[in-house]
């Protein structure tokens, strides 16, 4: 149907690959899912990964350095990374997140003040989390990726015009700057918004985009390696054994190595075979292009559903529907309007970045 085509606006794309819709998916259903075991709903058993919210958050994070920085290097090595473009890009991050981002502090405040219990107890802190000065419940997330967005531009630029993308002062400083964010964390201690905390897992991300864009050979012998075809499934068998042990993935202790699970995942999404099918299934790619909304309602939807006192199956159905309802609500008459809105067009080929 036609109005489907509203959910895969990027299809026609060359550079667009599907299966990272299905990561998208991935993502956010573990987040869903994971809030929704939190108040007993749901089938999924309490060492399920499936429920384990913040490596979906880390996937997103991957994700995100990933699809925005092979962008911004292909326009530093094509020459066209000119102030237009970065009108365009910061218009884009800006437009993507926070007419959608205020939206839902609104409805999480208005939520809070009909009963429910959400965060968001008084207007001051809906201008709080706008001016990303803090991060409550769900919303920890926006401030520390969105500052990534500020940082990884500059650190791009030095890499181009300082380093000219020589590999190993690339290497050392990418090494020297993830051993330097792990130890300041460490001693420092900042706020749980602050993307120090997280710098590591966005750096892996921006390793795979460094990869395809640099070193095209090594990115053709990791995505179509014969251990490729597996490497996908081998990461969700990885991370559900992790999941017998580790509850909590909050330590910093965790962040490398959950990154670089989720980035051999995203890279082995490249290799055609179940894992990319899988991947490409349409209705977890609607999960992934609809993530964003869906991260940001589900939990005023959770707490009216659990405002029913249903039996938990049928809640759980219900929770699930309706999020999907309202999520598909907030994309096609908010989220997706917005993508089309471009007050800054890169004007120098007339090329847009699809992420």
């Amino acid at each position: 149907m036609r109005w489907l085509q509203a959910f895969f606006p990027n299809d026609h794309h060359p550079d667009h690959h599907k299966p990272l819709d299905g990561l998208r998916g991935l993502a956010v259903l573990m987040v869903v899912f994971g809030h929704g075991s939190n108040h007993g709903l749901g089938p999924f058993g309490a060492d399920s990964l499936l429920i384990r919210g913040k490596l979906g958050v880390y996937l997103f994070f991957v994700l995100s350095a990933y699809l925005l920085d092979r962008q911004i290097i292909k326009m530093f090595q094509q020459g066209r990374a000119s102030w237009d473009y970065w009108l365009y890009y910061i218009s884009r991050r800006v437009l993507r997140i926070f007419p959608l981002f205020l939206l839902a502090l609104i409805v999480f405040r208005m939520a809070n003040a009909s009963g429910l219990k959400v965060v968001i107890y008084d207007w001051k802190q809906v201008w709080q989390h706008l001016a990303l000065q803090r991060g409550d419940h769900i919303f920890w997330s926006i401030p520390v990726e969105f500052k990534y967005y500020l940082i990884s531009p500059v650190l791009l630029f030095i890499f181009h015009r300082i380093f000219r993308w020589n590999s190993y002062a690339i290497v050392l400083t990418l090494l020297a700057l993830m051993a330097g964010s792990h130890f300041v964390v460490i001693w420092w201690n900042p706020n749980g918004t602050s993307t120090l905390w997280f710098l590591n897992i966005f750096l892996l991300g921006t390793v795979v985009a460094l990869i395809e864009r640099l070193h095209p050979k090594l990115w053709t012998a990791l995505t179509q390696s014969s251990l490729t075809t597996c490497a996908g499934w081998a990461v969700l068998l990885i991370f559900s054994v992790w999941s017998w042990k580790v509850k909590d993935y909050t330590n910093i202790g965790t962040f490398i190595p959950a990154a670089t699970l989720w980035s051999v995942a995203l890279i082995a999404s490249f290799k055609t075979g179940i894992w990319s099918t899988v991947l490409s299934w349409k209705p977890l790619r609607w999960v992934g292009a609809v993530s964003f909304s869906m991260y940001l309602f589900h939990i005023p939807v959770l707490m009216l559903v659990k405002s029913f006192e249903l039996p938990s199956e049928i809640a759980w159905l219900v929770y699930l529907g309706l999020t999907s309802v309202v999520t598909a609500i907030t994309y096609v008459f908010v989220e997706r309007p917005l993508q089309n809105l471009k007050p800054f067009v890169h004007g120098s080929t007339g090329t847009k970045p699809t992420s």
